[in-house]
């Protein structure tokens, strides 16, 4: 069974998404804090992870692509397996959504996912990582 650490802002999303994962069985879903970037990372050690799960919500430094990146990068270094994917809300954030791709494209996450994914895709593409 794998793991995954969940840091989404939006409590009743993030509920919901934990809710769901639970429901596969074949994920054990985690939910951490989505800020401060040293508590997540504190949290990611502690649990050790698959999967790490975080939105992306341009209303901050530590929650913009950037932020997240450089989080990424730090936990790279002390999760070398974990695999780090992206969600972000492409109608409230278009610019924000391309941007995302473009990380993916360049191999800085290993997945992403817009708002509007189904709970089937979402659950399955994550099973698959």
């Amino acid at each position: 069974m794998k793991s995954i650490a969940v840091s989404i802002r939006n409590r009743v999303f993030s509920e919901s998404v934990l809710l769901m994962l639970k429901q596969t069985g074949a994920l054990q879903p985690i939910q951490i804090p989505t800020q401060p970037p040293e508590m997540i990372i504190i949290e990611c050690r502690a649990a050790k992870p698959d999967i790490l799960l975080m939105d992306i919500t341009p209303v901050s430094c530590d929650t913009a692509l950037e932020g997240r990146l450089m989080m990424i990068d730090q936990l790279k270094k002390e999760l070398p397996d974990c695999r780090y994917a992206l969600l972000c809300d492409e109608t409230a954030y278009p610019e924000a959504a391309r941007n995302v791709m473009r990380a993916k494209q360049r191999g800085q996450i290993d997945a992403f996912f817009y708002a509007s994914v189904t709970a089937e895709y979402l659950t399955a593409s994550l099973e698959a990582l």
